[in-house]
């Protein structure tokens, strides 16, 4: 088994490391390691022609605004959307279900692996700490991996063991976790979290994702019992629930009296809870977004959002105004797994309007033509106006429906589009 060569930060010279046409890949999220990202974004303009890939980034600080390096995303979420101001031409379009075998199959091929990693561990290994995602898949195809030892990175449970042969170079440096700072919740969220909770029943296992919503829909769900978690991402409003009793996992057909996600998005207060929690796992994407895994679950609430929703049912979760500001990320894993669920549901829960209030989010027509979630797939869909039922319904019917919860300076329009669309 091969020795990782441990180098300092400052002798970390990725010209001499990486080499041309080669594709950098990292940790996503608030896994991404800032400090190795930072340090090739310095160093960038000296290294050949590379690409980098991420699937979700919300750091600000790494290359790419530069001549000589190509981006390539699952999508332009978050921090990632201003690499695609100008178009979506190199986004690849993926369920979050598929990443790892994409991976495996080398589409796209990441060469070098970024990462950061708690331990070494009694035995002499490493752990991703805060989210694996494909960093498994990735690692076991690159020529080189680049792992910094990061003694804030929390130790966790799943699938997050890195065996220290896998590594190349080690670079010590105690840096701090990158943080998401969930947006306070304002009278719109709290609204659309309420209608939410309706239709969460006691001992159901929920997956939600991140933002103004989904922390509302945390606060909503106070008077719940028995709740479960299984979801791609795990905030601080869940462990909130977790503490208050409300997620006690007991009732979970599998993983009973676990919580499991593929990341956690949250403060420095959920990483220090998710240090050697045995009843918290962070599992790949193989895991966690399963169609077989996800099969297990009756009971199971999946609680996503959209850009637009049209009067059919389709929802666009990726693009606005031609821009990609989104992914496909799970939504349509955990969409199907809910309507496959027996006593499952599916919400897509989003504001009525953009935010100036200038523009409808429930339209007769998707503006770009990009449909992440079908309309045969079409659940629930909540604004603060109320709950849409559509499952099961005709197009007439679900056209009324969706124009019922629509801003009501608008209703007037859809039903004018929707009488003409007949």
């Amino acid at each position: 088994m091969k020795t990782p060569v441990s180098i300092a930060p400052d002798r970390l010279d990725f010209a001499a490391l990486i080499r041309p046409g080669e594709t950098v890949g990292w940790a996503q999220a608030t896994a991404e390691p800032v400090l190795l990202t930072r340090l090739l974004d310095a160093q960038a303009p000296r290294c050949p022609p590379f690409r980098i890939f991420f699937v979700l980034s919300f750091a600000q600080g790494y290359a790419g605004d530069h001549p000589n390096v190509t981006v390539t995303a699952f999508g332009g979420g978050a921090g990632g959307r201003r690499f695609f101001a100008a178009g979506a031409a190199q986004v690849i379009p993926a369920n979050m279900s598929d990443l790892c075998a994409l991976i495996d199959a080398g589409r796209p091929r990441i060469d070098v692996v970024l990462l950061q990693v708690a331990g070494p561990d009694p035995a002499g290994r490493y752990n991703a700490g805060i989210g694996v995602e494909m960093l498994h898949e990735a690692i076991a195809r690159a020529r080189l991996v680049i792992a910094q030892v990061n003694d804030r990175m929390p130790r966790t449970e799943g699938d997050t063991v890195i065996e220290p042969g896998l590594i190349d170079i080690l670079v010590p440096a105690s840096h701090p976790i990158l943080e998401y700072k969930t947006p306070t919740p304002g009278p719109v969220e709290r609204a659309i979290a309420a209608h939410v909770a309706r239709l969460v029943p006691d001992r159901a296992t929920i997956e939600l994702g991140y933002g103004a919503i989904p922390e509302a829909v945390t606060e909503a769900l106070g008077g719940k019992s028995g709740l479960g978690v299984h979801s791609g991402a795990v905030g601080d409003g869940v462990m909130r629930l977790v503490d208050a009793g409300i997620v006690d996992n007991r009732h979970k057909e599998i993983d009973a009296g676990v919580t499991v996600a593929m990341m956690l998005m949250g403060g420095e207060a959920l990483y220090r809870y998710a240090e050697r929690n045995k009843r918290l796992h962070i599992r790949s994407p193989r895991y966690t977004h399963d169609a077989v895994v996800l099969s297990h679950f009756r009971r199971f609430v999946a609680i996503n959002s959209a850009l637009e929703v049209d009067l059919g049912g389709q929802c666009n979760a990726e693009t606005a105004g031609g821009r990609a500001i989104g992914l496909a990320g799970g939504q349509v894993d955990f969409v199907r797994a809910a309507n496959r669920a027996p006593e499952g549901r599916s919400i897509i829960a989003l504001q009525s309007t953009n935010r100036d209030r200038t523009r409808s989010r429930i339209v007769a027509r998707l503006a770009n033509g990009i449909v992440t979630t079908p309309r045969a797939e079409a659940d629930c869909v909540v604004t603060e106006h109320g709950i849409a039922e559509l499952r099961g319904r005709t197009l007439a019917e679900r056209a009324e429906a969706l124009i019922a919860v629509a801003d009501p300076a608008f209703r007037a329009e859809l039903v004018r589009e929707s009488e003409r669309a007949e």
